[in-house]
C-alpha cells in the first residue's frame, strides 16, 4: 500500500536542466492549483493509461524534475490531486449543518458528490476504468481517498442513533456507502445527470427507509 501522498504545498524545487528559470517558476498556491487543474485536465482528454507526468509538467508550467522528486509514479500524483480536489470529510460534513437532521446531512453530502461528479466526472471515469485493471491502485484509491469519507458518513450514522433518527445496526460502512454508490452509478458508470429531484428521491425513498429508526 502507498504511502499517505505529498502535500502540494511542498511542490516546490530548484531549478535544474530543463525546468523553468527561477524567474518563471510557479510555486506555493499558484503552483498546486496549476498542478492539480493539469492532472484533471490530463485525465479527461487521454485517460489514465496515456497519462505522463511529463505532460502534466508541461500543462502546469513547471519542471518534470521537480514533480518526479515528489511523486514518482503516476499513481502518487493522481491520487494526491484526487485528495486535494475532493477535501476532507469536513468538505462533505460543514459544521454550519451541526444541527441538521440526517437526513438533510446526507441531502448535503449528495450534492456535493454531485458537484464533484459534475467538474471532474471525465477524470474520475479515467481512473474509475483504470481500477478494474490495477488491485494496486483499487486499493490505494480506497485508502486514501474513499475510506475517510466512508467513516465520516458512518459517524452521521452514529450521530442518526443519538438523535433518535437512525436504528442502531444501520452504523455500518454498507449504508454509509449507498448514497454515493447510487450516485456515481448514475453520473460516473451511466454517465447520466442527477438533479436535486433525484437526489432527494434517493435519499427519501431508498436511503432514510432502510435506516430510519422505528
Amino acid at each position: 500500500m502507498l504511502a499517505a501522498p505529498t502535500d502540494f504545498r511542498t511542490a516546490t524545487g530548484a531549478a535544474v536542466d530543463g525546468e523553468p528559470s527561477p524567474a518563471h517558476r510557479r510555486r506555493g498556491a499558484v503552483l498546486e492549483d496549476a498542478i492539480v487543474d493539469a492532472v484533471f485536465a490530463e485525465l479527461s482528454e487521454v485517460g489514465y493509461a496515456a497519462f505522463t507526468i511529463e505532460s502534466v509538467a508541461a500543462r502546469a508550467q513547471t519542471g518534470k524534475a521537480s514533480i518526479y522528486r515528489r511523486w514518482p509514479t503516476k499513481q502518487d500524483l493522481v491520487l494526491t490531486a484526487f485528495c486535494h480536489r475532493f477535501g476532507s470529510p469536513e468538505t462533505f460534513i460543514d459544521d454550519a449543518i451541526a444541527d441538521a437532521t440526517t437526513r438533510d446531512i446526507f441531502v448535503a453530502i449528495g450534492r456535493r458528490i454531485i458537484e464533484i461528479c459534475e467538474s471532474a466526472g471525465e477524470a474520475i471515469r479515467a481512473v474509475a476504468c483504470e481500477v478494474t485493471r490495477s488491485p494496486d491502485l483499487a486499493t490505494a484509491i480506497d485508502s486514501q481517498v474513499h475510506c475517510e469519507k466512508r467513516l465520516a458518513a458512518v459517524r452521521v450514522l452514529e450521530r442518526g442513533v443519538a438523535r433518535g433518527e437512525v436504528r442502531p445496526d444501520a452504523v455500518d460502512p454498507m449504508f454509509a456507502e449507498i448514497l454515493p454508490a447510487m450516485l456515481m452509478q448514475q453520473m460516473i458508470l451511466f454517465n447520466r445527470q442527477v438533479d436535486d429531484e433525484m437526489l432527494l428521491a434517493i435519499v427519501d425513498r431508498v436511503l432514510m427507509p432502510l435506516i430510519r429508526a422505528d
